[in-house]
C-alpha cells in the first residue's frame, strides 16, 4: 500500500486540446503544458513579463492576463508538495511533480513527475469517473489549462480510501435499517409477501404473465423482460424448509421453458443459511437480499404500512 497522501493544494490541468497529449504524458510520466507563444528557456527564467507584454499586445483583458500568467507560474514554480491531476479514460488520474524539466522552445514544455501517474487510490482500487462527485468533476469544465482544485479534501479522501464521517454514518443507518426492515418482512403474509416480490421485479422492468396467487403451487410468478425477452419462474415461500426447496430445485432442473428461476423466502432452516444452488440459473433469495432489494426499490413505506 502506498503511503497517504495529505497535499495542501491541487491544480487539474489538461493534456492538450482535446486530451492530444493523454497518452505521452500518462506513458511517459509527465506533465505538459502548450503556450506556443513563449520559450521554454524564458519560462524557466522567471521571464513573466513576456507573458503580460503578449497578451497586453493583442487586447486580451486584463483578468485573463492574470490567469494565462498564473498557470505559467503554477506550472514552473509550484513544489514537489503539489498534487496534479487530471482525467482521462473515463478515470481521475494523480501525481506529484518533481523540479526537474525539459523543453525545447516554443513547442515543448514539459515537467517529470516523481513517480509517474496514478489511475488507481492508495489501496488499489480504480478512480472511475462515475464514482466521483460533480464538485470535483466541474474542473474539467476549466476554458483553460491549469486551475486550482477547490474540492481537495474530497480528493485526498478518494485517493487516501478514506470514507469521510458523513457516509460512515449514511451507512451504518442504512444497516440499521435494513436490520429493522427484515423484522417487518417477517410478519408479512403469504399474499403481502408475494405482492413485495412481484413489486421488486416490477421496479426493474419485468412484466408479470400469469395472475397474482394463481392455483398452481409451482408457479407463483412468471416475468417476462420486454428488453431481452428473457423468461423467468419465481416461486416464492414465506417460510421453506431444505427439503421443500430441494423438491422446487429437482423441478426447475427439469424446465426448459425458462431462462432462470428464482427461490425467495425470508424463513428458512439454518442448512439453507449458506445454501448455494447447482444450478447456474437458479438464485435464491434470502432475507438479506430481500431487505438490500427493498430499500433499493423505493418499497421501505410500502412494507410499513402493510405491518403498522
Amino acid at each position: 500500500m502506498i503511503q497517504k497522501i495529505n497535499p495542501q493544494k491541487a491544480f487539474f490541468i489538461k493534456l492538450g486540446s482535446g486530451g492530444e497529449w493523454e497518452n505521452e504524458c500518462l506513458t511517459d510520466g509527465v506533465i505538459r503544458i502548450g503556450f506556443h507563444e513563449f520559450k521554454h528557456e524564458d519560462m524557466m527564467n522567471g521571464r513573466y513579463d513576456l507573458v503580460r507584454n503578449h497578451y497586453e499586445n493583442i487586447g486580451t483583458s486584463k483578468p485573463w492576463i492574470s490567469i494565462y500568467e498564473n498557470q505559467l507560474r503554477n506550472f514552473y514554480e509550484s513544489d514537489e508538495s503539489v498534487l496534479w491531476i487530471t482525467f482521462s479514460k473515463q478515470k481521475l488520474w494523480w501525481c506529484f511533480a518533481d523540479n526537474k524539466f525539459k523543453g525545447d522552445g516554443y513547442e515543448k514544455k514539459y515537467r517529470f513527475t516523481k513517480n509517474g501517474w496514478k489511475s488507481e487510490d492508495i489501496l488499489g482500487n480504480e478512480l472511475l469517473v462515475d464514482n466521483l462527485s460533480g464538485e470535483l468533476l466541474k474542473v474539467q469544465g476549466f476554458q483553460s489549462t491549469i486551475c486550482n482544485v477547490s474540492a481537495l479534501k474530497y480528493l485526498v479522501q478518494k485517493i487516501n480510501g478514506d470514507t469521510s464521517e458523513e457516509i460512515k454514518q449514511v451507512k451504518s443507518d442504512l444497516q440499521n435499517l435494513k436490520k429493522s426492515l427484515g423484522k417487518l418482512i417477517t410478519q408479512l403474509g403469504p399474499k403481502d409477501f408475494e405482492i413485495l416480490v412481484d413489486l421488486i421485479f416490477r421496479q426493474t422492468g419485468y412484466q408479470r404473465t400469469n395472475v397474482l396467487g394463481g392455483p398452481q403451487k409451482t408457479k407463483d410468478i412468471e416475468l417476462l423482460s420486454p428488453v431481452t425477452n428473457e423468461r423467468i419462474l419465481v416461486q416464492v415461500k414465506c417460510s421453506t424448509t431444505e427439503k421443500q426447496y430441494k423438491e422446487y430445485e429437482e423441478y426447475f432442473n427439469e424446465l426448459e421453458f425458462y431462462d432462470r428461476f428464482f427461490y425467495v423466502f425470508h424463513t428458512s432452516e439454518k442448512s439453507l443459511s449458506d445454501l448455494t444452488p447447482d444450478n447456474p440459473k437458479l438464485t435464491l433469495w434470502k432475507l438479506e437480499e430481500l431487505c438490500d432489494l427493498t430499500v433499493n426499490s423505493g418499497l421501505v413505506d410500502w412494507v410499513i404500512n402493510k405491518v403498522k
